[in-house]
């Protein structure tokens, strides 16, 4: 099983610049929550990773990484639409945060297995340089973002967090496709890690 590496780069920073984008969403979106629910997702988090810790002799290579990864970025578009469907409420806020949650406790796997796949070390360096580059362009796209809403007289801040998840969905619909594309891609250019 080979990978693209041109398009997993690209997906590294388009999923980096998603990441820059929603940032300053959580934080009006988890208004709604009992400061308790972040304990009872915290502990839920930790026994999440431990127990996927004890499988990872199975799954650090790459056919299950491939299957987990594509999984995991399946998890936005169900947070994205909770969010649309649901949008300042209790509920919505809980399915976005337990959504979240779970997607970290696969965090620690993610990053060492792709560390343990990467041949050399100067793959690592273009996917971090990805990576905090897709950062800080999803910080900036978001300021820019706000200041035109703003512009255009939409200052509630929970009206512009629920106009920017559409550009959130149209992102993470680039960030699926090229990985996606990255584990289909068959020509040059090819990472090919043992799996």
């Amino acid at each position: 099983m080979m990978i693209a590496l041109r398009l997993y780069l690209a997906y590294k920073l388009l999923n980096s610049i998603f990441l820059g984008v929603s940032l300053g969403t959580i934080f009006t979106i988890y208004a709604p929550l009992n400061p308790k629910i972040y304990s009872l997702g915290g502990i839920a988090l930790a026994l999440g990773a431990f127990i996927l810790s004890l499988f990872y002799s199975k799954l650090l290579n790459l056919k299950p990484y491939k299957k987990i990864l594509l999984g995991l970025e399946i998890l936005p578009f169900f947070y994205l639409f909770a969010y649309l469907l649901f949008p300042n409420t209790f509920f919505g806020a809980l399915i976005v945060y337990t959504l979240y949650q779970i997607g970290f406790i696969f965090g620690d796997y993610l990053g060492r297995t792709e560390t343990l796949l990467l041949p050399r070390k100067t793959i690592l360096s273009h996917l971090d340089k990805r990576k905090q580059i897709g950062y800080l362009l999803g910080l900036v796209i978001a300021f820019i973002f706000y200041t035109i809403l703003e512009f255009f007289g939409i200052l509630q801040k929970e009206s512009q967090i629920y106009a920017i998840h559409f550009l959130l969905l149209l992102l993470q619909c680039a960030v699926f496709l090229t990985l996606f594309s990255a584990f289909r891609q068959t020509r040059t250019n090819k990472w090919n890690p043992k799996t």
